[in-house]
């Protein structure tokens, strides 16, 4: 038996900053004066061992230039100690910007079968942004998948995941990682701040929207609802249970999340600055064969805590394969 890694970090932008160090607004600003800066990344991925599999979110405009920014990724943090990772950049569905996921790999770990990159001709949206590897001498394939759940519509986040239920399969492990932005429904995991209007100002009501569901049954109602569609398509609804009796997941479509199966609740975002609560919206899923192997879940703190280097935590899985 063997312990496969996969770790999953949002760094935030990628590490993409202006030429001058002090910043840019967070839109599609021409590459132009901009630069990218991996030691946050490299500070993340010291609190620990390098995984066989490091996703990536954010990957800002990794492709472009020749892919020099994921290359550059790569190279500092084998410079650091880290494996000579081989970068596989991702997409993001509707072209909603150039911060797809990218995919690092340690090669010497991880036997590379296929990789289902947009730009082929046969590409299919049901295949984006998969791994389809073994490990080195063994004949099992898995597959692993990198996400970025859309940061505007819940029910956009639902159709996409509509695309991974075939992934549930039981005959090919797979895992699927990102930033799904949401949470699981239950009261472990909604965020409970959605109709606190010192946060949620009743005047500026598209602030909480993209953590909101929405359905015409709702429109006009007095309180926010959170949207965990997605999640709960993939994994299953929260059902409480009677006086006395643990709550229970029902339906789904045959997901499991890591860190609910090792009962760790933690927020992968750190707290907000504008007081909004932080919530567990990175996720890694798994489906029957992996959950079966799952050998530990982690949510890493920041190496200095007083200085963290990006918005979102890393989060790892050890599987048992």
């Amino acid at each position: 038996m063997t312990r496969l890694r996969i770790d999953y970090i949002n760094y935030e932008h990628g590490g993409r900053v202006a030429a001058d160090g002090i910043g840019y607004a967070n839109d599609l600003i021409s590459l132009s004066g901009t630069c990218w800066d991996f030691t946050g990344l490299v500070r993340i991925m010291s609190t620990g061992s390098y995984p066989a599999v490091l996703v990536l979110g954010e990957g800002d405009y990794y492709r472009f230039s020749g892919a020099a920014a994921a290359w550059g990724a790569a190279n500092a943090l084998r410079a650091a100690g880290g494996p000579t990772y081989t970068p596989l950049i991702g997409s993001l569905p509707r072209q909603w910007g150039p911060f797809a996921p990218v995919v690092f790999v340690d090669l010497q770990r991880i036997v590379v079968h296929r990789w289902y990159d947009d730009t082929a001709p046969d590409f299919a949206a049901r295949t984006r942004n998969m791994l389809v590897g073994s490990l080195p001498g063994r004949t099992e394939e898995f597959r692993i998948v990198a996400v970025h759940g859309d940061i505007f519509s819940g029910q956009q986040r639902l159709a996409d995941a509509r695309e991974l239920q075939r992934l549930a399969a039981t005959e090919i492990p797979c895992a699927i990682a990102g930033d799904f932005n949401t949470t699981l429904s239950g009261p472990d995991w909604e965020p409970g701040d959605l109709n606190d209007t010192a946060i949620y100002p009743p005047e500026q009501p598209w602030r909480p929207a993209w953590r909101t569901r929405w359905s015409p049954a709702l429109a006009g109602a007095e309180e926010n609802v959170p949207d965990a569609d997605a999640l709960d398509y993939l994994c299953g609804i929260w059902r409480p249970g009677r006086p006395g009796e643990p709550g229970r997941r029902v339906g789904g479509v045959g997901f499991y999340d890591a860190a609910e199966l090792a009962g760790d609740t933690s927020p992968t975002q750190l707290p907000r600055p504008d007081g909004r609560q932080a919530c567990a919206i990175d996720h890694i899923l798994l489906n029957k064969p992996f959950a079966d192997r799952l050998a530990s879940y982690q949510v890493h703190q920041p190496a200095d805590p007083d200085h963290p280097d990006s918005d979102h935590l890393r989060i790892s899985v050890e599987l048992d394969v």
